[in-house]
């Protein structure tokens, strides 16, 4: 009669396509026969790096220049969507385009000043680096931040002075919230709001070395992290401050029986916003410094959960001071785990490993998914701009568009270079091995 004895598990379910070098005559081990077990690990090669893309980047007095006139001249426009005329009708009692009357000059005086920060730092600083001996910069520039924060300070609170005589005195929360949030954001350092690229004193800027040592690989992976979390929070940081004081602030305001359009003035805040997001993406992370993260997160590695845990006998445990190869199988606490890349040094299941390598395997996804993002906007602003016809509104959009056709080219070009480079670099990998 036929036993009704359960085949054990490990038995059952063993796959002779997920065993690596197993011959496939065998077919499944006989009842009883010992399960099959995973090679002996290999060292892995290391990965191989083209040239970083030689591709321009704006200097940074060109880009505060650039900013600045775009946001003061986004401030402006925000002040004609609210006190535009008609004076062109023969009812008009006006003959200018603009109620200049009724803006506050004290308010545009302390959103300009506010706005134009970090080009009187810079060109301080240039005119320090031009002018004072190597030795002794670094403290000119710490006394120069000093003396530039207490007489902006100064200057910014004079302006509220003269801000408040003619408005609330609960309306100096508005002027101030964003500085409160860089406090809450950025501690009590100076650094980050003058600069809009910086790090400490006594460390380097963000550098790739190839290394065989897992744990050097993983902690250069968490200074570029922490290096490219900084550099999003001053993006988000700096755009928001921008589409803050140069959009909002002018309607915060406003006077309370002026009636104006609620849309366009949110519609400009919020393209003001979206616009700043896009530059700062476009200039912090350029791609030479996207190429920096990439080469590392090449040695980093990362691994895929193999869904069938007791399928193998898998007796290679990771190890955190091991390089593992390719393809290579091992046993993470209970799970089983399959290596993907070059090299791989990364802690099997950490989510933050899998988000870097995800993000800068490949840069120039995240400029793909950056242009989309891009051309949506100047797709909207397009529409916009053929369905209106009122002056004040077509200045507005026609100003924005030209700044956004600007960084369009610079993303787009730097996706094609891009795209180019990264899709040979995955053709080298995939024919070294398959040697």
């Amino acid at each position: 009669m036929p036993s009704n004895r359960r085949i054990p598990r490990n038995v059952r379910n063993v796959d002779p396509s997920m065993i690596p070098g197993f011959i496939g005559e065998s077919r499944y081990a006989s009842l009883g026969a010992k399960a099959p077990t995973v090679p002996a690990l290999e060292k892995p090669p290391v990965p191989k790096h083209f040239p970083s893309p030689s591709i321009s980047v704006d200097s940074e007095l060109f880009f505060e220049v650039l900013m600045l006139f775009f946001t003061a001249v986004s401030t402006g426009l925000q002040f004609i969507h609210l006190y535009h005329t008609v004076w062109w009708t023969a009812n008009s009692h006006t003959h200018q385009a603009l109620h200049f009357y009724l803006i506050d000059n004290s308010l545009v005086a302390f959103i300009i000043v506010l706005l134009s920060r970090r080009l009187i730092f810079l060109i301080g600083n240039k005119v320090i680096d031009f002018l004072v001996p190597p030795l002794y910069q670094n403290l000119a520039n710490f006394i120069y931040r000093v003396v530039l924060s207490v007489a902006l300070f100064t200057i910014l609170g004079i302006c509220t002075y003269y801000v408040v005589q003619n408005n609330l005195f609960m309306n100096i929360f508005y002027l101030y919230y964003p500085i409160s949030v860089y406090f809450v954001l950025f501690g009590f350092k100076l650094k980050p709001f003058f600069e809009l690229v910086n790090w400490d004193m006594d460390s380097l800027p963000p550098l790739h070395a190839c290394m065989t040592i897992a744990s050097d690989i993983r902690q250069e992976v968490e200074k570029l992290k922490s290096n490219f979390n900084s550099r999003l929070k001053q993006i988000l940081f700096s755009s928001v401050l921008n589409a803050y004081y140069a959009g909002f602030i002018p309607c915060c305001f406003a006077q309370n029986y002026l009636h104006y359009d609620v849309y366009w003035a949110t519609q400009h805040t919020t393209f003001i916003f979206l616009s700043c997001f896009v530059a700062y993406c476009c200039h912090i992370l350029h791609p030479r410094y996207c190429d920096i993260l990439h080469r590392s997160a090449l040695h980093l590695g990362t691994w895929d959960k193999m869904e069938t845990r007791s399928m193998l006998l898998v007796n290679n445990k990771w190890n955190e001071e091991t390089l593992y190869a390719f393809n290579v199988l091992v046993r993470y606490g209970k799970d089983v785990y399959r290596s993907q890349g070059e090299c791989n040094c990364s802690e099997p299941g950490s989510t933050a490993y899998s988000r870097f390598y995800a993000l800068f395997s490949d840069p120039s996804i995240f400029l793909k998914y950056l242009l989309l993002f891009h051309g949506t906007i100047i797709s909207w602003q397009l529409y916009q701009l053929l369905m209106n016809s009122f002056w004040h509104n077509v200045l507005s959009l026609f100003f924005i568009l030209c700044f956004n056709i600007y960084f369009t080219y610079k993303i787009l070009r730097d996706y094609i270079v891009s795209l180019y480079i990264y899709k040979e670099e995955k053709k080298m990998h995939v024919k070294a091995r398959a040697r």
